[in-house]
Parts: structure tokens; sequence; C-alpha cells
């Protein structure tokens, strides 16, 4: 599974059949949400700081996905029991115990965004990287799921899963549990 944002229809379908993999599509309207799945994609809705309480009470039975990256987003994440948390740490780590274990008893999958990595300079980069390790060490102890997902809005940024799968083993995830989590079939709400 790979998790996208939504970008030009034609080109993501191409790429993502050359992977054969599952995507999930981050969304923020009904209108993507109807061409997401018209298109036999998972669609996501794609939740931030800003988004007002009427918008997100309405997606009670829809999948969810949380921006983190400060306090308040992650806790955000927590609260609404949301499918995803992409980016819960950026060069200041906002991620520890006490956040893993209760993202594992909502069954929340922590996602690293691929491309958020790439867009940081050489000593931000260091910094996230450093504050991955970390998380991902506590992941494993409260064993929260943890993928590495492309997270792109051009379709040939597209990362194949051995990549991804091949990052979350760097950072310090198990082999066989970074390709249990890549290889995990998602199942629409």
């Amino acid at each position: 599974m790979d998790i996208v944002y939504t970008q030009p229809l034609k080109e993501l379908l191409q790429v993502s059949t050359y992977f054969k993999e599952q995507l999930i599509v981050l969304v923020e309207n009904e209108k993507d949400e109807k061409v997401a799945k018209t298109n036999d994609l998972i669609p996501c809705y794609l939740i931030k700081d800003s988004t007002p309480e009427a918008d997100i009470s309405k997606l009670n039975s829809k999948k969810k996905a949380v921006v983190g990256g400060s306090v308040k987003a992650n806790e955000l994440a927590v609260r609404l029991k949301a499918d995803y948390l992409l980016q819960p740490s950026s060069t200041k780590q906002f991620f520890d115990l006490g956040l893993a274990l209760k993202l594992s008893a909502n069954n929340t999958t922590v996602v690293l965004c691929f491309e958020e990595l790439l867009k940081a300079n050489s000593f931000e980069r260091h910094q996230v990287w450093k504050n991955y390790l970390e998380l991902v060490r506590y992941c494993k102890q409260k064993k929260v799921k943890f993928i590495v997902a492309s997270a792109t809005k051009d379709p040939l940024l597209l990362r194949p899963p051995k990549v991804r799968e091949a990052l979350a083993v760097l950072l310090g995830l198990p082999n066989d549990l970074a390709k249990e989590y890549l290889q995990e079939v998602v199942k629409e709400k």
C-alpha cells in the first residue's frame, strides 16, 4: 500500500499499475472521493489543524489521515482515531511513548512521507532522520504500525515498495514487519 496526494489521475493509474500496489489517495472533498472510488483507489480524507470541526464531524465513517508535526496535530489524530498519522515528527521531535501507546490503542498507522524528507536540506534531513530513528523504536515497543509512503503530488515521484521497505528497515523496523505493513490490504470503511 502507498499513500499519495490527489494528482493527475491518468498518470497516477499508469504508474501505480506498474508497481502493482494498492493506492490510498488523500482527498479533501467529496468530488475527489468519488473520482478515487470509480478508479479503484481508496480515498482517505486529509485533516489538518486548520480543518473546521463541522467538516471533521461529517467524516465519522470515512478513512482519515491527520497531518502531524506538532503536539496539537498529533493529539488530534488520537482524538479522531485517525487511520493514518502523517509526518508526526519533523526537525523537532513531537512523538513519545505516551503518544505511541494511544496510537496503538486506536490502531493508527504512523507514516513517514518520503517526499517531505526529500524536500529538506541536508541539515534538516539529518534532524528528521534522527527523530524518526527514535520514533520507529517507540513504534516497535508499543506495536504501532509504521510505513514509509511516497506521499507525493507528482506520479513520477512514486517510490517502489522495495525502496520504501528498505527505508523502514534502515530506520530500525524489522524486515518482516516492514514488508508486512506495506503489503497489508486496506479495506474501505
